[in-house]
């Protein structure tokens, strides 16, 4: 399996004014998102990426005057090791003054008691060295009883349960702007083919009915701009992208 030096500088787009994407890395990485408070020029991070690409996100963030000490939060879409692994670096970096870290029900539980065969999905083949990482216990501030974040005046996220691709897979939903930022549970859609893509639901609490039902209940949600884990992102009619990875999962059985 190849894995990028970490050195390359993560490709960067300013989505709408103050969020900011940048583009996954070669395996086993994410996209990752920025929100930049203009009034205190605090950041908040969504996902962490694989570890490796960190260097490489903090090059991007440069581009864009995004000064990476100021990130203060760190929102997790679930616990798998392309989306959290960035965690451990980024938490050895700003040891002084660290990002306070959100995470949602099995999620958080895992990310505090360390658990590295629920961060690595066992039919992965891979392990925390192979990433230079170091998997610890975290301190994590459970998402489950809160219906919504507030990470500027501007930007306002609900929060969806969805799981189906994980046990603690979330959605976060801004319904102002009607973005979604879904983890791995949809996809953009082939643009030639007209498919619709999701997460898969082979990993362990991972579950086939859940994601089906996850899915059905992101296609009522009124949303313009998708940003999700990994691909493209949807920057207008995103509800086409979603209802057509929901008529695609319809027709699956085990």
């Amino acid at each position: 399996m190849f894995f990028s030096n970490g050195e390359s500088e993560k490709k960067g787009k300013e989505v709408i004014k103050n969020l900011y994407h940048f583009s996954e890395d070669q395996m086993l990485d994410c996209n990752q998102y920025i929100i930049e408070d203009l009034d205190t020029k605090e950041l908040a991070l969504f996902d962490t990426g694989n570890g490796i690409s960190l260097k490489g996100l903090f090059k991007g963030m440069a581009k864009y005057n995004l000064d990476p000490s100021n990130i203060t939060k760190v929102f997790l879409t679930h616990e798998h090791v392309d989306h959290t692994l960035g965690l451990y670096p980024l938490m050895k970096l700003m040891v002084d003054s660290p990002p306070q870290i959100y995470a949602y029900g099995e999620t958080a539980k895992i990310l505090r008691e360390g658990d590295v065969s629920r961060i690595f999905p066992g039919n992965l083949g891979i392990k925390p060295s192979m990433f230079g990482v170091e998997i610890i216990p975290l301190k994590v501030t459970n998402l489950e009883n809160i219906k919504e974040i507030e990470i500027s005046s501007e930007f306002k996220f609900q929060i969806h349960y969805t799981p189906g691709h994980s046990l603690g897979s979330i959605c976060y939903y801004e319904n102002t702007k009607k973005i979604l930022i879904p983890g791995d549970l949809v996809f953009q859609m082939d643009k030639f083919l007209k498919i619709g893509s999701f997460g898969r639901y082979d990993f362990p609490g991972g579950s086939l009915d859940a994601l089906k039902k996850s899915i059905k209940h992101a296609t009522e949600l009124d949303v313009s701009i998708l940003l999700p884990g990994h691909m493209g992102i949807v920057l207008e009619n995103a509800n086409q992208h979603i209802d057509s990875a929901f008529k695609t999962i319809q027709t699956l059985r085990y």
